[in-house]
């Protein structure tokens, strides 16, 4: 009996985040229980972030890496390159404060109308001379390369703003330590020119 509101509490909180599920990932998260199923999914905008739907490979590598703190830092890479090309959606961005995902005119493809909550960002193909990447930089690793704060970027405006990191780090050689993410997606930890 107590396996319905279980399960119905899981699915609430997945949908309640924005996400679609598979059948199967909804399975493995109401057999961890709320508490455990909460992190999980409080883990899946880190580790996934352009993902929609969730998957079981999804939960399955958050409960991989979870475990050992040692093994999650054995996964930092580290890639030398260039910037190629800066993508549309970086720079001063609004998010969902529902869901996490980029919005434009206060409008959430899962919420509808919602007030956004600003945030900068990076999405940017990388290439170090054999494979392309999508590197994604989050606000602190931004703000770190660029040498541009939350706060100044709101007060410049989204054009500028993105002007200024396309001079700070397009055709540029570096060197970003992270972490491979599926879909070709390298989330920075660290950047440095060289």
């Amino acid at each position: 009996m107590d396996y319905l509101p279980s399960s119905e509490g899981v699915l609430k909180k997945v949908l309640g985040y924005g996400y679609q599920i598979q059948p199967e990932a909804l399975k493995i998260l109401e057999s961890m229980g709320e508490e455990k199923a909460t992190e999980v999914l409080g883990s899946f905008p880190d580790k996934f972030p352009e993902a929609i739907v969730i998957e079981s490979k999804h939960v399955e590598a958050i409960l991989e890496k979870t475990p050992d703190k040692k093994a999650a830092d054995t996964n930092d890479l580290k890639l030398n390159g260039r910037i190629t090309q800066i993508y549309d959606g970086s720079g001063l961005i609004q998010r969902c404060p529902k869901c996490n995902r980029w919005i434009i005119d206060d409008f959430c493809i899962v919420h509808s109308d919602v007030e956004g909550i600003w945030d900068l960002r990076i999405k940017a193909r990388f290439d170090d001379g054999k494979e392309r990447c999508t590197l994604i930089f989050k606000k602190d690793v931004t703000e770190k390369s660029v040498g541009i704060k939350l706060e100044e970027a709101k007060n410049l405006g989204e054009a500028v703003t993105l002007a200024r990191i396309k001079e700070a780090l397009l055709n540029r050689n570096i060197e970003v330590g992270g972490v491979k993410l599926s879909g070709g997606n390298f989330l920075v930890k660290d950047i440095r020119k060289v």
